[in-house]
């Protein structure tokens, strides 16, 4: 096998009709995994790849295995195994995307839906089968699957499987398939019970290694707390006390740990829910439900129960417990600061941690400060980019005379411009509506008081229940977002950004 560095999806050695479905979604070249993945997979090799969530590993094994398969056969030839039923789902409709011009049919068999139905499904013919472990070990000894012409395995995440303690019945599922297999190991790292997993089950592997992303720390704002480990559960009611996130995941290391925190912030009066892998699967959609729709402030998760969980409004990442790898720590804290909104990540180090914390910080490139309140992250912010107005009161909106510096201009991102209207007038958005107790003569009196903006520079307030939208003159906008955009109305943080058209 020689190496390539190709730029376009067109050097990768696919077929056309792969193509013409890549083009069609509007992937426009490979990342770096699926550059160095695919080429390999199609020539017949062995692949392990170790890289985070996000870097494009599904069409990095799903494309080549696409490839690979004989639509004239009915049989399973390729079976992707999943730890979460959120993955095998995700899994799922990508694969489906791609095969779109394919006479292929992709089944995906998870727990907490009716087994009855998948059956059915696999009675119908099906080429590909994305899995859970635990729902796969089921429809075998069902014998509702059969895997002897399973010649393409991937093992996707496969240390999540580790830390679900599936690794067993993942190996008898590969002795089930045969010997002559094609095996793709993903994983973001590389425990040895995976590295012995490898070299037991898989034939001169291709190994790849993608450097973890750099944070962009623009948009996180990174702090961390020294903390014995007997004071940490005080040190985080405190830490939220003056936080106030609109949104938290706390991400605990263990199941054990994730209850017992729960307990103890639920004690304390706090809306909090847990979410983890001793939950039935019923009960974790019921929690990442009612996460996504804001009606939990608070989340108290293991990493691997919080896989799939995609929330645009988290205002915070609590390390409760340290991350075991800088990968880790690169993906939690990537949960925040979505959509060009600024977030911030702050990590619980005991004493005896802090040099792990330091060389998470050189691994990610990253800067990750003492934490402070937010009443000294004004004091030691930059200074203010205007000058007060005379008989104007500064731009706290609880009239305590502090005005908040740290807030960081809006990003416009993902190709999207200022939602500015065409008659000079542009909308802002806000974070808070009616369920935070703020009204449309709040709003106004904040724009007028806190933004020093005059009634005929104000077009419309419409107040929604969790959010809300403002327009204003567009030559007034800048000065809106700067001045009102981390400061304090009703009692709650505010978030104020031009909205998005």
């Amino acid at each position: 096998m020689t190496e390539t560095a190709v730029t376009s999806f067109d050097g990768l050695g696919l077929e056309p009709d792969l193509l013409q479905a890549i083009k069609e979604i509007g992937f426009e070249e490979p990342s770096p995994i699926q550059a160095e993945s695919i080429p390999p997979l199609i020539e017949g090799y062995d692949v392990i790849g170790q890289a985070q969530t996000g870097t494009g590993k599904t069409a990095a094994f799903g494309l080549p295995m696409l490839q690979y398969l004989d639509p004239e056969n009915d049989e399973v030839q390729a079976v992707v195994l999943t730890p979460t039923r959120e993955l095998c789902i995700q899994v799922t409709q990508a694969l489906r995307s791609y095969a779109e011009h394919l006479d292929i049919e992709i089944v995906a068999v998870f727990g907490g839906a009716p087994i009855k139905g998948q059956q059915a499904q696999l009675r119908a013919g099906a080429q590909v089968v994305v899995a859970t472990v635990g729902r796969m070990m089921d429809l075998i000894s069902r014998q509702s699957l059969v895997l002897t012409a399973a010649r393409f395995v991937v093992l996707d995440e496969a240390d999540e499987m580790l830390d679900l303690g599936f690794i067993e019945d993942v190996e008898k599922i590969l002795r089930m398939c045969p010997s002559g297999r094609q095996t793709a190991l993903f994983s973001a790292t590389m425990p040895p019970p995976i590295k012995a997993l490898a070299e037991n089950y898989m034939y001169d592997p291709v190994t790849i290694k993608i450097t973890p992303r750099k944070l962009t720390v623009d948009s996180v704002s990174q702090a961390y707390v020294e903390v014995p480990a007997k004071k940490k559960q005080e040190k985080l009611a405190e830490i939220l006390k003056a936080e106030r996130p609109e949104q938290a995941i706390i991400f605990c290391r263990t199941k054990i740990g994730a209850s017992r925190l729960d307990r103890d912030l639920r004690n304390r009066g706090m809306s909090v829910k847990a979410l983890h892998g001793d939950m039935s699967q019923g009960a974790r959609d019921g929690v990442m439900i009612s996460f996504k729709d804001g009606r939990v402030p608070l989340l108290v998760a293991t990493d691997i129960a919080a896989r799939g969980l995609d929330i645009e409004h988290v205002t915070h990442i609590i390390n409760y417990d340290l991350p075991n790898s800088s990968e880790t720590y690169v993906h939690r804290i990537g949960r925040t600061g979505r959509a060009g909104r600024t977030g911030r990540a702050i990590t619980f180090a005991t004493p005896d941690q802090i040099p792990d914390l330091k060389q998470i910080e050189k691994d990610a490139a990253t800067t990750i400060t003492a934490w402070e309140t937010p009443e000294e992250r004004i004091e030691h912010g930059r200074p203010p980019r205007r000058r007060e107005r005379k008989g104007r009161k500064p731009a706290s909106l609880d009239g305590d005379g502090v005005e908040d510096r740290d807030a960081e201009p809006v990003a416009e991102g993902n190709g999207a411009g200022p939602s500015d209207s065409g008659d000079g007038i542009t909308k802002l958005y806000v974070n808070r509506g009616r369920k935070s107790g703020i009204g449309e003569d709040d709003l106004r009196w904040a724009l007028n008081e806190g933004a020093v903006l005059s009634d005929d520079q104000i077009a419309s307030i419409k107040v929604l229940d969790r959010f809300a939208f403002v327009e204003v003159a567009s030559d007034a906008a800048e000065k809106t977002v700067e001045r009102l955009d981390g400061s304090r109305l009703k009692g709650a943080d505010i978030r104020v950004e031009v909205a998005r058209r």
